[in-house]
């Protein structure tokens, strides 16, 4: 069995578990407009006032959105220490990012499919 990290985010009644294939368990906090906040000055942050090219946009969003939102992942998914020079690790934010975006959506229905974030 893998260990759990527990990220820095402090756990609410309102989180939720989420397997992601080829990745692990994760645990997840609900989404607020203060950690919608926390998200976009945590990519202010990574983009350091630059105009982000396309990569670092998609890149450093998916690294801002898990960061704030992780309460437990795997040990083996500690953001800051991901590979940057293997293309696994990107396969693997993207999976994350994908599956924590679904859950998201299901919360809200069918109208959240016609607006994007």
């Amino acid at each position: 069995m893998t260990e759990e990290m527990t990220m820095a985010r402090e756990a609410l009644d309102t989180d939720f578990d989420l397997n992601v294939e080829n990745v692990g368990s994760f645990t997840f906090g609900r989404r607020t407009m203060r950690d919608e906040i926390k998200i976009q000055v945590e990519y202010a942050r990574m983009i350091e006032g630059v105009t982000p090219t396309d990569w670092l946009a998609l890149v450093a969003g998916w690294i801002s959105t898990l960061k704030v939102m992780i309460v437990r992942a795997p040990d083996n998914f500690i953001i800051d220490e991901l590979d940057p020079l293997d293309n696994k690790t990107y396969t693997r934010l993207q999976r994350v990012d994908e599956a924590l975006s679904a859950k998201e959506r299901s919360f809200r229905g069918d109208t959240a499919k016609t607006t994007e974030a």
